[in-house]
């Protein structure tokens, strides 16, 4: 994990894992129709420590079809795994 490099917290690491849509108004890569019906990306972020004592700074979006599931297990997990390499 992050062993030296991480933050005093205490020996915990806050990652905050979250879904956006971001529309696209024309045929990108990997740009399907979403679940809100309309058309674009639905990326998962990680912000490491977010809250009010903390930076909310992004560290990593891994970027999905519009189509994507808000709770894919195995993007939530390469998403974490990424945050904190």
């Amino acid at each position: 994990m992050a062993k030296n490099a991480a933050p005093d917290a205490d020996g915990s690491v806050v990652v905050d894992l979250d879904g956006v849509l971001v529309l696209a108004h024309s045929e990108k890569q990997d740009a399907t129709a979403t679940w809100k019906k309309t058309f674009g990306h639905h990326p998962l972020m990680a912000f490491v420590d977010p809250g009010s004592g903390g930076s909310g700074e992004p560290v990593v979006g891994l970027l999905r079809p519009g189509n994507a599931g808000s709770n894919t297990a195995a993007d939530h997990i390469t998403t974490a795994q990424l945050a904190l390499a």
